[in-house]
């Protein structure tokens, strides 16, 4: 399994202009790729969540690789 951990801080979060009562847009700011990401989450795991402007947040990403697959894509068998 490949693994990718990102730090980020946290610079806006508003009200999506529809269904403001279901949902809030974070956007962050990933310094390691000087670029700014939005997503939407349901109000409930926002609550949860606790997010505010400033705080540092951390993503993982997992990849599993099919070893097996990868072989045979690179040799070309079905």
């Amino acid at each position: 399994m490949h693994t990718i951990t990102l730090n980020a801080e946290v610079t806006e979060i508003t009200c999506p202009p529809n269904k403001a009562d279901q949902f809030r847009t974070v956007s962050i700011w990933i310094p390691e790729t000087e670029d700014h990401i939005e997503f939407t989450l349901y109000l409930n795991d926002f609550q949860k969540a606790g997010l505010a402007e400033g705080d540092t947040i951390t993503i993982k990403m997992e990849k599993r690789v099919d070893i097996d697959q990868l072989t045979r894509d690179l040799l070309g068998n079905p």
